[in-house]
C-alpha cells in the first residue's frame, strides 16, 4: 500500500501545479516530490501485525506462516526538503483489519499561537479532512467565537 496508493496520493497532496495537465507534467511535478522526500528514521516508522481478536485469528494464522515478518500495519511519519514542506510533518497510514475501512486525506492546520478568544482550554488547529471512501466529501473543522457572550466553539462545515 505505502510504495502505491500512499505515495500516489502524498505526491498529488505535495506536489507543485504543473506547468501544463498532461500526464508527462503531472508525472515529473510528483517525481519531484519523491525526490525531495527525506531519508526515514528509524524512529519515525511503526510496522506491526493484528493480533487474533473477536474479528478472527491473528495474522500470522491467516497467513498460515509463524515465521511472518510481512507487516499488517505501518505508519511513517515524512518530510519533504523543499521550500513549501520544509518543517511539515507528512504522516501515513495503511493497514489491514482496522476498526474502520476508510481512506482520507487530513490537513491539519497550525495551531494559533494564542487564542483571541477568553477561553480556558488550549486554542485548537483547524483541520480539513477530504474523504476519499467510502463516502467523497470532505469537511473542514474550525475554532469560532459563537455569537453573543459565551464560550467558543467548534464549527464544522460539510461539503459532500
Amino acid at each position: 500500500m505505502i510504495q502505491n496508493h500512499m505515495m500516489q496520493l502524498l505526491c498529488l497532496i505535495a506536489m507543485e501545479p504543473p506547468y501544463h495537465f498532461d500526464p508527462d507534467a503531472v508525472r515529473d511535478e510528483k517525481l519531484k516530490v519523491i525526490r525531495a522526500l527525506e531519508p526515514l528514521k528509524s524512529s519515525e516508522i511503526v510496522r506491526g501485525q493484528y493480533l487474533a481478536g473477536p474479528d478472527g485469528p491473528g495474522y500470522l494464522d491467516d497467513v498460515e506462516n509463524t515465521a511472518s515478518r510481512t507487516e499488517s500495519f505501518v505508519a511513517l511519519k515524512l518530510s519533504i526538503a523543499n521550500w513549501r514542506w520544509t518543517g511539515t510533518p507528512f504522516y501515513l497510514r495503511t493497514g489491514k483489519r482496522l476498526r474502520a475501512r476508510t481512506s482520507e486525506i487530513v490537513i491539519t492546520f497550525k495551531e494559533p499561537p494564542h487564542s483571541i478568544f477568553d477561553e480556558t482550554e488550549a486554542p485548537k488547529a483547524n483541520q480539513l479532512v477530504i474523504k476519499l471512501q467510502p463516502n467523497e466529501g470532505m469537511h473542514l473543522t474550525v475554532m469560532i467565537k459563537e455569537p453573543g457572550p459565551g464560550e467558543c466553539g467548534w464549527f464544522r462545515c460539510r461539503s459532500t
